[in-house]
């Protein structure tokens, strides 16, 4: 199976994104990997058309964070 040179980016953001989530939880990477596939954040970074596979990956673990604020605040 042969991975695009767009789908490589989107896994290599999302894996450096979750890193970046990892460490300010403090927890685990993958525990935080799997945290930000599941969300909304996640799913626009594997979405062409969104074109977030074109920031940084501080850029989308932010973006993550905003999401995750913004359920936060929606809950309560």
């Amino acid at each position: 199976m042969t991975v695009s040179k767009y789908e490589y980016t989107m896994q290599l953001l999302a894996a450096m994104a979750s890193i970046n989530i990892a460490r300010e939880q403090k927890i685990s990477r993958t525990k935080a990997f799997f945290k930000f596939m599941k969300s909304k954040t996640g799913e626009m970074l594997f979405d062409e058309s969104t074109d977030m596979w074109m920031n940084g990956p501080d850029y989308i673990a932010d973006e993550y964070r905003r999401e995750m604020l913004a359920k936060k605040s929606h809950r309560q």
